[in-house]
């Protein structure tokens, strides 16, 4: 049972919140003739820009790639829209990203985790609900045992305590390996040796089903991004502040304005890409330096016709490398297209983006014989995410290390002198590492700014 994201751990938690457009003549007069440059076009950067220009200011979005969205990217090469970024809304029971869907007249498709089927390896046949409520429920019980110390454990040091109290002992090790990997490793984009036990628990869920868009998650940027300026392929290196105002630094060009959210991936921050002056304060260094950007990478395999089972929306593989090609979702129900996608997370995501586009095609599909037979036919194309690689991103999202309090996100997202602000899925303390978390973050950033006007 492929349960939806994080809700084995989190429940239906829900303090379904939004927050509100300011949307108002109340608020015009002290926004009149301000401007804010927002840094990146991702869905937070979008949410800042579309929140602020509907309260009167003049905002210029700045985004360092050739195409609006960030890590909603879709794409269509393959003859159907494929998303390399974000796939599901996650929990779409007022969730805000169920709420734009429908102004965009975006249709959803509910993905069902429990219609799954699972190749066993190792000769384990069956039991696969089984053994993911087997786990997800000793893994829920230690962590209730131990709640004070979540912090200075990793994930792995839990399954491995959990694994000699016996509390796993009808699982063979491959099945704990593949389960870590699914429920952990994937789910939070890191290896368990690495993730933060509190990282499990960390934040709330939005209830009600997981659902993916049909027609590509990038539509929803599209729609946001109507009647915004942005510029593409503006590469932000340097922020300056002061009490009077911003003046950012785009490829040797300054721009000048009363006040700057950035809006750019953790991965970015992480690397030094943008210069701050006056010289970042040390809480946020320290969070930025603390706080961990994981990899989760897809692999899409076009094939001339199915020899799978069409309406399984999830096939598992288990294996004595628990972390290869484990998941793999069915595209065929959602796009009519007979074709599979493999995520892949951490270390082995990594190694995957060294090999070339074949590699990577030729490694999923002898994965796949493994499954299958081999005289499956071989895939037509594929197409592939690398976000480490990718100079923009330098990672998929955020995680908590061990040893690192959650608390690192909110001074992640604190203010620089009531000038530049902050926003990303990083930031978000409730919702970290999901679309609504990174939306709902540039909304609070552009209230911060709308607040420092009044």
């Amino acid at each position: 049972m492929l349960t939806s994201r994080r809700s084995f751990l989190t429940g239906v938690l829900s303090p379904l919140f939004s927050l509100p457009l300011l949307k108002g003549a109340s608020s015009a007069p002290s926004a009149a003739g301000r401007k804010v440059l927002v840094i990146g076009a991702g869905i937070a950067g979008l949410a800042a820009a579309k929140t602020l220009t509907d309260n009167g200011f003049s905002v210029t979005v700045l985004e360092a790639g050739s195409w609006i969205g960030g890590r909603l990217r879709t794409d269509r090469s393959l003859g159907a829209p494929l998303d390399l970024g974000a796939s599901w809304i996650h929990g779409t029971w007022s969730n805000p990203i169920t709420k734009l869907a429908q102004r965009f007249s975006q249709p959803l498709f509910e993905w069902d985790y429990e219609n799954e089927e699972v190749f066993d390896l190792t000769g384990s046949d069956g039991r696969s609900v089984e053994r993911f409520e087997v786990f997800s429920d000793a893994l829920d019980s230690f962590m209730e045992e131990h709640e004070t110390s979540l912090l200075r454990m990793s994930a792995a040091d839990a399954v491995e305590k959990i694994r000699q109290q016996r509390a796993l002992s009808d699982l063979t090790d491959a099945e704990v390996g593949f389960l870590a990997h699914i429920l952990l490793e994937q789910e939070f984009a890191v290896s368990t040796s690495d993730l933060s036990l509190a990282g499990l628990d960390e934040g709330t869920a939005f209830g009600g089903p997981d659902a993916v868009l049909p027609d590509g998650y990038d539509k929803i940027a599209e729609g946001l991004s109507a009647g915004l300026t942005i510029l593409t392929k503006a590469v932000v290196d340097r922020i300056e502040h002061s009490s009077k105002g911003v003046s950012v630094t785009v490829s040797g060009e300054v721009l000048d304005a009363d006040f700057a959210i950035c809006a750019v991936p953790l991965g970015v921050l992480k690397a030094g890409s943008i210069a701050f002056s006056p010289r970042l304060p040390d809480a946020k260094r320290h969070a930025i330096d603390a706080l961990g950007m994981g990899l989760l990478d897809k692999i899409y395999l076009s094939f001339p016709e199915p020899f799978w089972d069409e309406t399984v929306h999830n096939f598992g593989r288990i294996s004595e490398t628990p972390n290869a090609f484990a998941f793999w979702p069915n595209l065929l129900p959602v796009t009519g297209k007979p074709i599979l996608c493999a995520l892949n997370a951490g270390a082995f995501a990594l190694e995957l983006e060294e090999l070339s586009e074949e590699g990577r095609r030729r490694a999923a599909f002898e994965a796949l014989q493994t499954m299958f037979g081999r005289d499956i036919p071989p895939p037509a194309a594929s197409v592939s995410s690398t976000w480490q690689q990718d100079q923009r991103t330098l990672g998929s999202y955020s995680f908590l290390p061990v040893g690192v309090e959650p608390r690192a996100r909110q001074a992640l997202a604190a203010d620089l002198n009531g000038r530049v602000f902050f926003a990303g899925e990083a930031t978000a303390s409730d919702y970290p590492a999901t679309v609504h978390g990174a939306w709902l973050s540039g909304q609070r950033a552009a209230h911060d700014v709308i607040a420092h006007v009044r």
